[in-house]
């Protein structure tokens, strides 16, 4: 059958005698060309490499969705690989899959057994992550992967008084890592549901949710002419007036297959790139999915000869598209990161995104290949033919320190604009690095953890001749919420009551120069959440923030916001197998 298909493909006309339709007659013939010629190449792709290759994984690995990132399993496997219980976790390449996380789960409970010096915390947190994942366990020892069912309910109240800071591309943030929600002051809501569907390879996954926010004035006249003539970029749409928000959102939907060692999945995801929590310095979870198609390793392999010393690794890799950017016009995105583990206790990855095409920057072929492999500097008029994009480099690492592998890990993500690599010229780079503490001596039920980030670099990281909004998606930075110009700490504490109630204080501090803004500007804030599982279904988040900021060029005096959210979350019988209701019958 394969030899038939090829036979047939390379008897195939060329593009050129193949009619597209949908190509507007008013392009240029070359312009019709590039785009049959690529089309037809996908075609064959999709013949010789991916069905054949989707036939034969048909009795292969099952598939699996991945777990959200606000979900509270990533601060227990954090807490978890710091007491020394995991080693085989990739922190800066996350989300996980179900699977992935039951492969943890069932290592913790192998590295347990054969301790005989484990903590009390170590067996709660895997006792708790075994109940919540029971059934990919189950999966994972050969049980049928046909699962479908409504994962969780939730509603999200939230009051805000006072005068929030909604642009960190200029200012700050006082809401961050929240999916792009919209807020401002007066009363916002978030209410939804998520729900999830495998059989055997396939899987899909749903998140939708209705979001209301109050209406917002913006910047008067002059803020805006002062930003669009000095700074030479317009005001981002968080900084613009804005009505009142009463809107249904899908955030992470998508749906994939799994391929041997990889899974493909299309659809609005989010992705979160480093070890830390402030947010990742290249993709965090501060914006709203990006609809991407996503290639992702979820199994690491380990390479052969000497390249075996380098540990299993792990790939990722995605082509999306950015949302209501309008300098250009719909600007596409895409990113690359690999994951190396040479021991147990280091985890080291090298990352790059790219800002590409949109309107105005032709997609082609050729611009394609050298928005992955151009290393080059950008003269200070590039032709839009020719041009490679806004690229990105990152470089970030976490390290369980040795004689305190059980307490201290340390980690940092940098990155910087147009070099391969943050190493490659440091003056230029952005980092933010931190320690965590997973429990503090005397007091096992608590943690502690402190992180740095600044992005005060030579030169202009996130701007370019092209893409004046910014590394953003629909206004919200893509990583970390310390803006340009901008320094940062943050300093918090985790109560450990049980591994699903917790209670977490934590101060942070920002600043950004007076070089970017008139005068500068600083943000403090205090905050306390507690997350509380009341039941086996039932789940109570609570947050209380209290913020000062003074940013002259916004208000010639300190103003301040109050925060408070909260959220319950009902978690429905997770997931019906099907041996289950053929058992009900």
């Amino acid at each position: 059958m394969l030899l038939n298909s090829i036979k047939a493909i390379c008897s195939r006309p060329y593009p050129d005698d193949v009619p597209l339709h949908s190509v507007s007659a008013a392009f240029p013939a070359h312009r019709r060309r590039q785009g049959k010629a690529i089309l037809w190449l996908v075609a064959c792709a999709w013949e010789l490499i991916i069905f054949p290759s989707a036939l034969a994984q048909a009795g292969g690995p099952p598939g699996s969705v991945y777990v959200p990132l606000d979900s509270w399993v990533y601060l227990a496997f954090d807490r978890l690989a710091g007491l020394g219980a995991i080693n085989e976790q990739f922190a800066g390449l996350r989300p996980w899959t179900r699977i992935q996380c039951a492969q943890l789960v069932v290592e913790a409970e192998k590295s347990l057994i054969k301790s005989e010096d484990g903590t009390q915390e170590a067996a709660e947190l895997d006792a708790a992550l075994r109940q919540e994942f029971s059934e990919d366990i189950n999966v994972l020892e050969g049980g049928p992967a046909r699962q479908v069912g409504v994962e969780s309910v939730y509603s999200k109240a939230m009051g805000i008084s006072g005068t929030p800071l909604r642009d960190s591309f200029y200012f700050g943030q006082t809401i961050s890592n929240d999916f792009g929600r919209p807020f401002n002051t007066g009363f916002n809501n978030a209410s939804g549901f998520s729900a999830q569907a495998v059989r055997g390879r396939f899987f899909a996954y749903l998140r939708g949710e209705y979001q209301r926010s109050p209406a917002y004035a913006g910047l008067n006249q002059t803020q805006q002419a002062y930003i669009e003539l000095q700074a030479a970029i317009p005001t981002s749409p968080n900084s613009q007036t804005t009505g009142t928000i009463n809107q249904f959102d899908l955030l992470d939907t998508y749906f994939g297959m799994r391929l041997g060692v990889f899974d493909v999945a299309f659809g609005k995801q989010s992705l979160w790139w480093g070890p830390g929590t402030m947010g990742g310095m290249l993709m965090s979870d501060n914006i709203d999915p990006v609809l991407m198609l996503k290639v992702n390793q979820v199994q690491p392999l380990v390479l052969p000869s000497v390249l075996k010393y380098l540990g299993p690794v792990r790939v990722q890799g995605f082509m999306g598209r950015l949302a209501d950017d309008h300098h250009p016009r719909g600007p596409y995105i895409h990113g690359e990161k690999i994951m190396l583990k040479p021991s147990p206790n280091l985890e080291i990855g090298f990352s790059r995104t790219t800002m590409a095409f949109g309107q105005g920057i032709p997609f082609t072929f050729r611009n394609l290949i050298s928005t992955y492999f151009s290393v080059t500097d950008i003269g200070s008029n590039p032709n839009p033919q020719d041009y490679p994009g806004k690229r990105f480099g990152g470089l970030d690492f976490s390290y369980r320190l040795p004689y305190l592998r059980r307490w201290v890990t340390i980690y940092t993500d940098n990155m910087n604009a147009d070099d391969v690599s943050p190493l490659v010229n440091p003056s230029r780079a952005m980092y933010n690095p931190g320690i965590y503490v997973s429990q503090v001596p005397r007091f096992q039920k608590i943690d502690f953890r402190f992180e740095v980030a600044n992005t005060r670099t030579r030169g202009e990281p996130y701007t370019s001749f092209f893409y004046r909004e910014g590394y953003t998606n629909k206004g919200f930075l893509i990583g970390d919420t310390v803006g340009r110009h901008g320094s940062a700490f943050d300093a918090s504490s985790t109560y450990w009551l049980t591994p699903r109630r917790r209670i977490q204080v934590g101060w942070r501090e920002e600043r950004v120069s007076k070089e970017f803004i008139p005068s500068g500007g600083s943000q403090d804030s205090l905050r306390v959440k507690a997350d509380w599982l009341v039941a086996k279904e039932i789940e109570f988040s609570v947050l209380a923030q209290r913020e000062h900021w003074r940013f002259p060029f916004l208000d010639m005096y300190k103003q301040s916001d109050n925060v408070f959210s909260l959220q319950f979350t009902v978690y429905p019988q997770k997931f019906q197998s099907r041996t289950a209701w053929r058992n009900s019958d």
